[in-house]
């Protein structure tokens, strides 16, 4: 089984796969990511705030214009979380 980065590694190293092993470039680090388990449900955090959740072995979005999805690269696991600015009316 291979290790999984946290989620703070992740947001803060685009390149946690290794130099060698590019997965790709981070557009905008987020200062603080982490993944949170509240006893119930299992939470993306990014700077204090609840992004998506994990139900039925998926994220699901909480944020309007948060994607969070799992990859997998080289063989390694991880998440990504993408953020398209939309209008909320």
């Amino acid at each position: 089984m291979s290790k999984r980065p946290t989620a703070k590694q992740a947001a803060n190293e685009p390149y946690w796969f290794g130099e060698e092993q590019e997965a790709g470039k981070a557009v905008t680090q987020m200062t603080e990511c982490k993944i949170e388990f509240d006893g119930k449900e299992t939470y993306v955090m990014c700077n204090g705030v609840a992004l998506a959740f994990r139900r039925d072995n998926r994220w699901v979005s909480i944020e309007p214009g948060i994607t969070v999805r799992d990859i997998v690269k080289n063989g390694r696991h991880g998440i990504e979380v993408e953020y398209r600015q939309v209008t909320v009316h």
